[in-house]
């Protein structure tokens, strides 16, 4: 028997991908709640010794709080409702191994099925930081938007440039980064943080003539005059992570 708990269009989703699944062996309560207080509320009601794999969004923490139950597996969906079900759409789970391998199959009718290890708080922690590369990207074409738009220049005529951009030469840059933040050597052979600094300044007194909100650029140009000061002046864009690991104390 499958438990589907949730009422919010993502529990409808994995709902109806779960009934094309084959049976399992064992019973599976599967949560999607809006939040961890309405999932921990909603599995007080159900009988203990059940497999539980928790899709709703929350922290490592919240995670780690509710595995306390035992025979659990958290997960996130990397994806929107319509793309549940779609073999392209990452889900990664992390928890009980036991729990992953006996739901494997029922699991991967929702899409491509990753498990990242014991830790129950580590699906969460995956979830939260794509969510921030997501945001963050998509925040940065907003405001390339607005500055373009400010010349009359439409979004959906940029866009088609923008993905090519990132699929290529972000991409290789994405690539290059990992390498050098595994290492934490970050050698300015191509690019420097001394030699992006004047151009940030341009882009935030371009945004503030414009009329614009300088948030984003300012936060940027603040993160690089701090590793600049830190010595990493010379080291690439990457370096920026050094001062990110040590945040301004309050």
């Amino acid at each position: 028997m499958d438990i589907v708990i949730g009422d919010g269009p993502r529990a409808q989703a994995l709902r109806d991908a779960l009934a094309t699944a084959p049976a399992g062996a064992h019973d599976l309560v599967l949560l999607c709640a809006d939040d961890y207080a309405a999932a921990e509320a909603a599995l007080a009601g159900q009988p203990t010794g059940l497999d539980v794999v928790n899709l709703t969004s929350g922290t490592s923490a919240q995670a780690r709080g509710l595995a306390r139950r035992g025979r659990y597996l958290d997960g996130a969906l990397m994806a929107h409702p319509e793309h549940v079900g779609d073999p392209a759409t990452v889900i990664v789970y992390s928890g009980s191994e036991e729990v992953f391998e006996r739901h494997r199959e029922r699991l991967a009718v929702f899409g491509k099925t990753v498990y990242l290890g014991p830790d129950p708080g580590t699906a969460a922690l995956y979830d939260l930081a794509l969510l921030n590369l997501a945001w963050a990207t998509l925040a940065g074409f907003v405001q390339t938007a607005a500055l373009l738009g400010t010349a009359g220049v439409r979004a959906a005529e940029v866009a088609p440039m923008l993905t090519g951009w990132l699929a290529g030469t972000v991409s290789e840059v994405v690539t290059d980064y990992a390498g050098q933040l595994d290492r934490r050597r970050y050698p300015g052979d191509g690019e420097w943080l001394e030699l992006d600094a004047p151009l940030m300044d341009h882009l935030v007194d371009t945004t503030r003539e414009l009329g614009l909100d300088d948030t984003l650029a300012t936060t940027v140009r603040t993160l690089t005059r701090r590793a600049i000061d830190a010595g990493h002046g010379a080291d690439s864009f990457a370096s920026l992570v050094e001062v990110i690991r040590e945040p301004v104390k309050p």
